[in-house]
């Protein structure tokens, strides 16, 4: 019974806070007090410590993304490789026991996967202290990828209950175990960090809810960067995430799916060690900078920027908020950066002096803006390994741009010569992300994804934009404009309300007129559009009083 209790504590006090909408209903074998002698255990193949650390010191060398996690080999499949435990109705409870020996905590990653209706897997360690659980088939991917989260120690135990009415119809496939080796068992990130629920973070409550931590997956394992959820002109509450390029350089399509995005993972109260989170698995890739070079992954030649989209809706209970953007091209005068650093616990760095033009490398001129950080009433907040893809907000609260890297450390040549507190940071800006020179095809750049509908310089951000106060706070009202994508000849209606729209102008991607016409109280026109060119266009209309409209359009000929 001493299993069962430990098991109820924890269901109650943090991993209904954890987990991706969990079940939270203990496991069958709890329930039942099942015998665990009987349970089989399998281990992984050796994990290699010389190998990693010569790879990690390799991958600093050449800024790749920080793991904190590698693969190593297992191959179990249910029900080849585990005991089964039939239980009265017809019901069964299928066992086994995963070890990688010498870990600091395990991750499992399962392929052709199904689990059918009713069916539930748990994974929980030996001590009884930890759960997680249930999954069930909302959590399996599209292309039949599982994965759990992070259970300490070497070892632990996956739990497939099985009702009679689907019996034989479930199938499980372990493939891999994350061996997580460094950045798990102790404080992370370092001392002068500030958390967010403290003071400096007071009035940047709605922001701190965009952020994210994800867990990154790439072929040979797992590491941690920060991202955003972003807001688009459509209001409709796609989970459309934010980083940077170098994050998901390496990541292949196989990948994405096993990406977790952790939102809320932050202190209870400032100086608590007491931490939240919820999280979120599977996203799909939508658009990258894809500007790497030699010496570095991402932002050598442009802003070192992703898109992510979630695969599956945020839930409410996240609490989650849209973050709105700005793509003006005068510098932030104050702000701060929310992030992750090293994965740990959401935390907030403040900079008062306005942010300047600058580049990554030096090969792509006003590609990110460069920032120093102050000292606050609670610490002096830099950025880490792990606060890559943060974003960065203006006063308005607005991002601008998302962090390639610095030489931001909390002491003076503690991360490399030339660091220290006051050491500056770059951050893509959000303006070149848009399509400022940006030598990406459309379908790469952000203005594509966050602006489907119109073109505005930014957008506010919301907590429910897909609801009636995120269109209250837009008022979004937009002309009827079709065939979209036309050929030849485009018709153009405006609501009713809009007598007073005065102009129009239409724009390519790069900002060029190629048309302009006085509306003269009409409210249709036709537009000839056959000699602008195959591409994309904005239909921007300018209204007397009010901000003006944009609608993109195709144009092939």
């Amino acid at each position: 019974m001493r299993i069962a209790c430990l098991f109820a504590v924890v269901v109650l006090s943090s991993l209904a806070l954890r987990a991706q909408e969990l079940t939270g209903a203990l496991p069958m074998s709890v329930r039942l007090g099942l015998d665990r002698a009987v349970v089989r255990t399998l281990e992984a193949a050796a994990f290699n410590e010389e190998a990693t650390a010569t790879d990690d010191a390799q991958r600093d060398a050449q800024g790749k993304l920080p793991l904190y996690a590698r693969f190593v080999a297992l191959d179990a499949t249910l029900p080849a490789s585990g005991t089964w435990t039939e239980l009265a109705g017809g019901d069964r409870v299928w066992r086994l026991r995963v070890a990688s020996p010498g870990a600091q905590a395990t991750e499992l990653f399962f392929e052709d996967s199904h689990l059918p209706a009713g069916a539930q897997v748990h994974v929980y360690d030996d001590g009884g202290e930890q759960l997680l659980g249930g999954y069930t088939s909302a959590h399996v991917q599209a292309d039949g990828t599982l994965s759990t989260g992070m259970i300490l120690g070497d070892a632990c135990t996956i739990e497939y209950h099985e009702p009679a009415a689907v019996r034989g119809e479930g199938s499980l496939h372990l493939v891999r175990i994350a061996h997580a080796y460094r950045h798990v068992l102790h404080e992370k990130s370092d001392d002068c960090e500030v958390d967010v629920v403290c003071s400096e973070g007071a009035n940047w409550t709605n922001e701190r809810n965009s952020v994210v931590r994800i867990r990154v997956i790439v072929p040979s394992g797992a590491g941690f960067c920060t991202g955003v959820l972003m807001n688009n002109t459509a209001n409709d509450c796609k989970g459309y995430i934010l980083t940077a390029f170098h994050c998901t350089a390496e990541s292949v399509s196989a990948n994405f799916g096993s990406y977790v995005f952790r939102f809320r993972h932050e202190r209870t109260e400032c100086g608590t060690m007491n931490a939240t989170g919820n999280d979120l698995t599977g996203c799909l890739f939508r658009a990258g900078s894809q500007d790497g070079g030699d010496t570095f992954p991402g932002g050598q030649y442009g802003s070192d920027y992703t898109l992510l989209e979630t695969t599956a809706p945020i839930p409410a209970s996240y609490s989650p908020y849209w973050a709105g953007w700005d793509i003006n091209a005068t510098g932030a005068a104050s702000g701060v950066c929310i992030h992750h650093p090293a994965g740990d616990v959401k935390k907030i760095s403040t900079f008062s002096s306005q942010a300047s033009s600058t580049s990554w490398s030096g090969f792509t001129s006003g590609s990110h803006w460069q920032v120093t950080w102050v000292a606050t009433a609670n610490g002096h907040g830099v950025t880490e390994p792990g606060s890559s893809g943060a974003p960065i907000f203006n006063p308005l609260k607005r991002v601008v741009g998302t962090l390639t890297g610095g030489l931001s450390c909390c002491v003076v040549n503690d991360c490399g010569d030339f660091t220290g507190p006051t050491a500056p940071d770059k951050f893509g800006k959000m303006g070149y992300h848009w399509w400022e020179n940006n030598p990406n095809a459309t379908e790469e750049e952000l203005h594509w994804w966050l602006a489907p509908v119109n073109n505005p310089e930014y957008q506010n951000g919301s907590a429910d934009p897909c609801g009636a106060i995120g269109m209250d706070e837009f008022d979004l009202v937009l002309p009827e404009v079709f065939p979209n994508p036309a050929s030849d000849h485009i018709t153009v209606r405006l609501p009713g309300a809009w007598q007073n729209a005065e102009r129009i102008h239409v724009t390519d991607v790069t900002g060029r007129v190629v048309h302009s016409e006085q509306l003269n109280g009409s409210a249709s026109l036709l537009l000839h559009a056959a000699a602008w060119g195959t591409g994309s266009y904005f239909i921007t209309v300018f209204i007397e009083g009010r901000t003006p409209v944009s609608v993109r359009v195709g144009v092939v000929n």
